[in-house]
């Protein structure tokens, strides 16, 4: 039985490795991507992980001395095609990622948290994501994490229109 509470999750360090964290994501959306829905993660390259990690302040899930999980979060964007992630107040997150055989353990979730966290203590105003406008299972997810709808993308990387949600936080106690 795993204990995801045993799992650590720290910072990105520059020593870590951007080829296991590629395959990371290659592997946690590899199901999406055989279904036609295929996130710029599921294919994107050694060179736009690093990017990716590097531009936002990035955390990784390990356990036993493997990557099992990643999360960054970035903006504002003044440059996004998201209008929505270019408000001053806003913060949004990318590069999320579980191995597939820990997904649905709540490692997704703990990663989210670190996240949230993060904002409020930065005092972001609200955290936002996107996604696939048709990955049903990924939208009740996040509204259950307390996400609605603020508005829509077309992302050039992807072949699908994306939705952009939003929560708001609240400063922490």
């Amino acid at each position: 039985m795993i204990k995801i509470m045993d799992i650590l999750i720290r910072p990105y360090q520059p020593d870590d490795s951007i080829p296991e964290i590629t395959a990371l994501l290659h592997r946690a959306y590899a199901r999406p991507a055989g279904q036609d829905v295929r996130f710029w993660a599921s294919r994107q390259d050694d060179a736009v992980t690093e990017k990716r990690l590097k531009t936002g302040t990035s955390f990784l899930a390990v356990r036993d001395g493997a990557i099992v999980g990643t999360i960054s979060v970035y903006g504002p964007d003044r440059d996004s095609p998201a209008e929505f992630y270019r408000r001053e107040d806003v913060n949004f997150f990318g590069q999320f990622g579980v191995d597939p055989a820990l997904q649905g353990t709540g490692l997704g979730k703990r990663l989210y948290q670190t996240v949230e966290d993060h904002c409020q203590k930065n005092n972001v105003k609200y955290l936002a994501l996107d996604t696939c406008q048709d990955a049903a299972e990924l939208i009740e997810m996040y509204q259950r994490w307390g996400f609605k709808q603020v508005d829509r993308v077309k992302w050039e990387v992807v072949d699908f229109r994306s939705i952009i949600m939003a929560k708001e936080l609240t400063a922490p106690n």
